[in-house]
């Protein structure tokens, strides 16, 4: 846990290799819990410690929730098991997302709840049976490409609700970097939709991934700064999130934000033109 603390406390470490490094540092934390947890159990070959959505894409920013998935090849005793591991993420005051699951359960669920089929299409081990662990994660991903089309119209839907929720990250005083039109949100939606069947144009991922730098290095200051999980920039919060994000002032700040953020928006719709037909 000090390791996490040292990461967060690291100013010199910022956006994506500030992410990397935490999501590093917690798995090797996670990997102690988890031996100790098991370390009693016949079975312990028979479970797998898998990370999922942001965590599993290594983009764990300092205030972000841990998700993880506990599977298991029909351990009799798992509930014990996952309470051992549970219970001192717990005391550490960390928020945990977590579920438990054999490897039927959580492909079954992969092909009729989306978040769910959403949280692994980026997943990867963390400790514990890998060839197990490798399994879930490639049938779920082939259940996410073979229902393709009907995940790709809910997702469009999902994402036409969030805009309207959260406004134009472009064009907002106080944008929402995470879940507004042209936020962090949208590049992770892309990358679904591509693995369900959607093109990017040649050089969509580059841009994509400089925009993700720019508007990741906005959150872990932001984090860094509010000590809590915000995603809303704040005008009385920006001169101190452009310092930790090491832009000279307050201005040039929001100007990067609304440069990318007009750039992902711009992506994503010509992405989503390409649904044929259109959900509506």
């Amino acid at each position: 846990m000090s390791r996490r603390v040292d990461v967060i406390d690291d100013l010199s470490l910022r956006g994506l290799v500030a992410c990397q490094k935490l999501s590093d540092v917690t798995d090797a934390w996670l990997s102690e819990l988890f031996s100790e947890a098991v370390s009693q159990e016949k079975k312990a070959g028979d479970i797998v410690l898998i990370a999922v959505g942001g965590y599993g894409r290594r983009e764990l920013a300092p205030q972000s929730d841990l998700d993880v998935l506990l599977v298991h090849d029909s351990v009799k005793n798992i509930g014990d098991i996952a309470s051992r591991l549970w219970y001192p993420i717990w005391d550490a005051g960390l928020k945990l997302g977590h579920a438990v699951r054999t490897p039927k359960e959580t492909v079954k669920l992969c092909g009729t709840d989306l978040d769910t089929a959403t949280s692994l299409v980026t997943a990867r081990v963390i400790a514990g049976n890998q060839d197990l662990g490798r399994k879930v994660i490639d049938e779920a991903t082939k259940s996410w490409q073979t229902k393709g089309r009907q995940w790709l119209i809910e997702l469009h839907g999902r994402v036409r609700e969030r805009h309207t929720q959260a406004g134009e990250v472009a064009f907002l005083l106080e944008p929402n970097v995470k879940e507004g039109l042209g936020g962090l949100r949208d590049m992770h939606t892309l990358h679904w939709a591509v693995k369900a069947g959607l093109d990017l144009l040649p050089g969509d991922e580059v841009e994509l991934q400089h925009c993700n730098e720019v508007l990741l290095n906005v959150r872990v200051a932001l984090h860094r700064h509010a000590g809590k999980p915000v995603d809303v920039l704040r005008l009385e919060d920006q001169r101190s999130v452009a310092e930790l994000a090491g832009y000279a002032t307050d201005d040039a700040l929001m100007a990067a934000i609304a440069s990318v953020g007009r750039r992902v928006a711009w992506i994503a719709d010509e992405v989503w033109a390409r649904l044929d037909p259109p959900a509506h």
